[in-house]
């Protein structure tokens, strides 16, 4: 019996010493291993955490609080500690999500309003052409209507130097006036005067028949109005535009055209174009 023990001991020393060396060449080498990845993990994990916090606003970070400190364990009853900091890890990215869908909308909202602006600017590029189209028509009329307002303008002018001229005229004609006003009274002055002499005259005279070869005198004589009033009338039977000869002595002077026949006298124009010296007042007319 003590020869079967000593080589059962010696089996299970050497199946001891086997375990040991593959604890100490396969085991401890994955420990560590799991050991370095576990830290990685949870600094891993810290830093996603940390940068998740980041985009949040301050008050959605004090509402979801992490501790790194939880990530680490020592042992298997610090499991569920590690899972309520996970949980909370997760309920930071949920949060981050939150936000991400809130600021989808928004950029779904943007991008819609960013359409009707679009669109907006399209109606209002349209309004500016029509504008831009209206403002050269415009400018079209304006420079029309400046050509019409130039023209009208040299009209103006023209008006303006036509009324001058003719106000100058009208000034001209209205001293024209005035000298014939003036000619015109001194007519009536010399007609009066006429009027005068012809009855001083028709008060004179007495019956006078005019026959061939009848003759007279110039009582008045006006070399301006070319104009004689002679001492024969109607009774010695003168008659309108009877021609008579006008001489003084011997010598023939000229001849008168009677033109008006009174009681006694008569009226007479001088005949330029028989004319060869000034008829004067006591010159002879025969018919």
């Amino acid at each position: 019996m003590a020869k079967l023990l000593k080589p059962l001991v010696v089996i299970v020393l050497l199946l001891a010493i086997a375990a040991l060396c593959i604890q100490v060449f396969v085991l401890f080498p994955k420990r560590t291993l799991i050991k370095e990845r576990t830290q990685k993990l949870e600094a891993g994990v810290t830093r996603v955490v940390g940068t998740l916090k980041g985009s949040l606003s301050e008050e959605a970070q004090n509402a979801v609080p992490f501790a790194s400190s939880n990530l680490k364990i020592a042992a298997v009853e610090d499991l569920p500690r590690l899972d309520g900091e996970l949980n909370r890890a997760n309920l930071v990215a949920g949060a981050v999500l939150q936000g991400w869908d809130d600021t989808k909308v928004d950029l779904e909202n943007t991008r819609q309003d960013l359409e009707n602006t679009r669109a907006e600017l399209e109606n209002t590029k349209a309004q500016l052409e029509d504008a831009r189209t209206q403002i050269v028509q415009l400018n079209e009329i304006i420079r029309t209507k400046d050509e019409e307002l130039a023209e009208k303008s040299n009209t103006i002018a023209m008006l303006e130097n036509e009324k001058t001229s003719l106000e100058t005229q009208v000034a001209e004609l209205n001293d024209r006036v005035g000298a014939m006003q003036d000619e015109l009274a001194q007519l009536e002055e010399e007609k009066n005067m006429l009027e005068i002499l012809l009855a001083k005259c028709e008060g004179e005279r007495g019956d006078i028949t005019m026959e061939p070869g009848t003759s007279g005198k110039i009582v008045y004589a006006n070399a301006d109005w070319n104009f004689v009033i002679i001492d024969i009338g109607s009774t010695a039977g003168a008659q309108a535009t009877a021609e008579m000869i006008v001489h003084r002595g011997d010598n023939m002077i000229g001849k008168i055209q009677i033109s008006a026949v009174r009681e006694n006298v008569s009226i007479a124009e001088v005949l330029t174009d028989f004319q060869k010296d000034t008829i004067k007042e006591g010159d002879h007319v025969l018919f």
